[in-house]
C-alpha cells in the first residue's frame, strides 16, 4: 500500500519535512530531461520546483514536457513527489505555492485537477 504523499500514477506535491520522500531525488532540469527521453524512474521525488517557477521558461518547459507525456506516465504508472519547500494556499478551485514571498499557481504546472489529500500539505495532481 502506497505511504501518504506516495500515491503511484500521480503527482504528488508534498511540502518538504511533511512525509517521507524517495532517496532518489533530482532537480526539475533533470525531470525534463527523463520525461524528454521517455525515462521517468519508478519512484523518483522531484526537488526545485519553487525555484522553477521563478524561472518562467523552466516552469512552462516543464509544463510542456508534463503534458507530451501524460499518456506515457498514465500507462508507466510511476510514483513522482514533487518536494517543495513553501506553504499551499486555496485559491478559488486551485492552489498556489507560497515560495520566496511569492505565490506562483500551481495549475499552470499540473492543471486544474488539484486535489486536496492529508492535513492540506499533501496534494495530488493526474499524469
Amino acid at each position: 500500500m502506497a505511504g501518504p504523499g506516495q500515491i503511484p500514477g500521480r503527482y504528488n506535491i508534498v511540502i518538504e519535512g511533511e512525509y517521507d520522500t524517495f532517496d532518489h531525488q533530482i532537480p526539475v532540469r533533470e525531470f525534463i530531461e527523463c520525461l524528454e527521453n521517455d525515462d521517468v524512474p519508478d519512484k523518483v521525488s522531484v526537488v526545485g520546483l519553487g525555484e522553477a517557477f521563478e524561472d518562467t521558461d523552466q516552469s512552462a518547459e516543464l509544463a510542456r514536457a508534463m503534458d507530451h507525456r501524460a499518456n506515457d506516465l498514465e500507462y508507466q504508472s510511476p510514483t513522482v513527489q514533487f518536494v517543495v519547500e513553501g506553504s499551499f494556499h486555496r485559491r478559488g478551485k486551485s492552489f498556489d505555492l507560497r515560495y520566496a514571498e511569492e505565490l506562483y499557481p500551481l495549475q499552470e504546472i499540473f492543471g486544474p485537477q488539484l486535489e486536496r489529500k492529508g492535513d492540506g500539505d499533501w496534494l495530488v495532481a493526474p499524469f
